[in-house]
């Protein structure tokens, strides 16, 4: 099994606030000892952000680049997705652009010879009165022309994981895995499959090694972090510097005989880009061991 992780995790200094060039951030990366990398194009996606522009092909071109120059492959990439409280508004501002964005990534993935786009599911805004059947409607049409997109260039879907918020209210495929199994079942399309974030699944009261024991054959990628599901908080910490059993995490991608690589979605947390070169390098060993657990 290869070790990938987002670039999110090497994209700018803490300390400073100066953001990494592609070829800076993918070459530590690279010198750390990664062997791939999933590029995050949803903050680029941001009104104002790259992507937005006219010229958005050129940023995707300098991570090409990059990736090439340094000898680290791109794995996956994170695509656009709604943030904040767009997800309760059907007439937020920028709904257009970022439908635009979307299509865009995909086209972005295939440029950079990705295996897969991650997706977030859509859901619809948040109501006293939960419905799966009428969430899944709503996110089969959202998730429609995205597919349409990635077929026409050969491009795989992997819709991800999300967070279920308990009392305060439901979200569609959030701590029951099986929504989203179910989502892309319905879908039924070999090339629309599961991105399991760790995270996700351990702050939504569901054991990580379950959801991937579940999602079995669906699962194309991961977004392996940790957190205290307690806190409620989708933290990213690097595995161990939370709760979740990670020997278990690792046998149950044993067991489903997962083919893809392992993939940080790490944040950055404080570490001063001073530091950096020596964090990356603990991030490579603790992958390396997860790996070993399933060897």
């Amino acid at each position: 099994m290869k070790l990938s992780t987002s670039n999110w995790l090497y994209d700018h200094d803490p300390a400073t606030g100066r953001a990494y060039t592609p070829d800076e951030s993918l070459g530590a990366l690279k010198v750390a000892g990664y062997d791939s990398v999933d590029i995050n194009i949803w903050p680029m996606c941001h009104p104002g952000g790259p992507m937005t522009k006219d010229d958005w092909k050129a940023t995707i071109e300098a991570f090409g680049a990059a990736a090439e120059a340094n000898g680290l492959p791109v794995y996956q990439t994170h695509g656009n997705t709604m943030g904040g409280t767009e997800w309760d508004d059907p007439d937020y501002p920028h709904r257009e652009l970022r439908h635009i964005c979307t299509l865009r990534c995909v086209e972005a993935a295939k440029m950079l010879q990705a295996d897969c786009m991650v997706m977030h599911p859509f859901n619809l805004a948040h109501s006293s009165i939960y419905s799966a059947k009428e969430n899944q409607k709503a996110c089969l049409a959202y998730l429609a022309p995205y597919i349409e997109a990635a077929k026409k260039v050969g491009m795989r879907i992997a819709v991800e994981n999300m967070i279920d918020f308990g009392r305060r209210h439901r979200r569609y495929c959030g701590g029951d895995i099986y929504e989203l199994i179910e989502l892309v079942e319905t879908i039924n399309d070999p090339d629309v499959g599961i991105c399991i974030d760790t995270g996700h699944a351990n702050i939504s009261g569901m054991d990580p090694a379950a959801a991937i024991r579940a999602a079995d054959k669906h699962l194309f990628a991961l977004h392996i972090n940790d957190n205290h599901s307690a806190l409620g908080k989708d933290e990213h910490l690097l595995p161990y510097f939370g709760d979740i059993n990670w020997t278990d995490v690792m046998q149950a991608l044993r067991d489903v005989d997962y083919a893809g690589h392992l993939t940080y979605e790490i944040n950055p947390q404080r570490v001063p880009g001073a530091a950096g070169p020596d964090w990356l390098r603990y991030t490579v060993q603790i992958g390396r061991h997860l790996i070993s657990l399933a060897e």
